[in-house]
């Protein structure tokens, strides 16, 4: 018997408004997620070239700390030095200039030759963004005083980069020229 009253039958599920909020909140958390990987993986590949880019500098420090352990020092500048290295008989020069270290080289018979004139081309040595200074004692014959050079870098990827390195060494020379006598 019919009384006049219709009783709905509810199906389980959502309703269009409840699945729009739903999508929408999890949109927002994808979004925030996505971008935070993103940051993660740019830092992590600007350290790794970063990296990179100490190890030439290191590399080329080190190669530069071998030659001039048996050199005479000709001149030098906060940026730039000018040595005779008696093992490799050949004149160095090495610079810091354009935000790279540079070198160039003679080949000499005698340290008494050794200057700028007809030296080879700049070659960089470096990668990245280099910044830095030769510290240079030189030796002294009277009284006999053993001279020492500090090199200090500073590397960035790019110059308006946050993330720097800073690597350095001192050297001591064993300098022929007034040991010897």
């Amino acid at each position: 018997m019919y009384t006049g009253t219709k009783r709905k039958k509810t199906l389980p599920g959502f309703t269009l408004i409840e699945m729009i909020v739903s999508i929408g909140i999890f949109l927002i958390m994808m979004v925030a997620l996505s971008t935070t990987f993103v940051s993660g993986f740019a830092s992590f590949a600007n350290a790794r070239d970063l990296e990179r880019d100490v190890e030439s500098a290191q590399f080329a420090m080190n190669t530069l700390s071998k030659y001039l352990r048996t050199s005479t020092i000709i001149s030098s500048s906060s940026s730039d030095i000018l040595f005779y290295d008696y093992s490799a008989t050949r004149c160095f020069e090495y610079q810091i200039s354009g935000n790279v270290l540079q070198a160039r080289m003679k080949n000499v018979v005698a340290y008494t030759s050794c200057d700028t004139s007809g030296m080879g081309s700049w070659f960089n040595v470096t990668t990245g963004y280099i910044t830095g200074q030769f510290g240079v004692i030189p030796s002294t014959p009277s009284p006999k005083k053993m001279g020492k050079v500090t090199i200090s870098l500073d590397i960035r990827r790019i110059a308006a980069s946050t993330m720097m390195a800073n690597i350095q060494t001192s050297v001591s020379l064993r300098d022929y020229q007034y040991v010897g006598n």
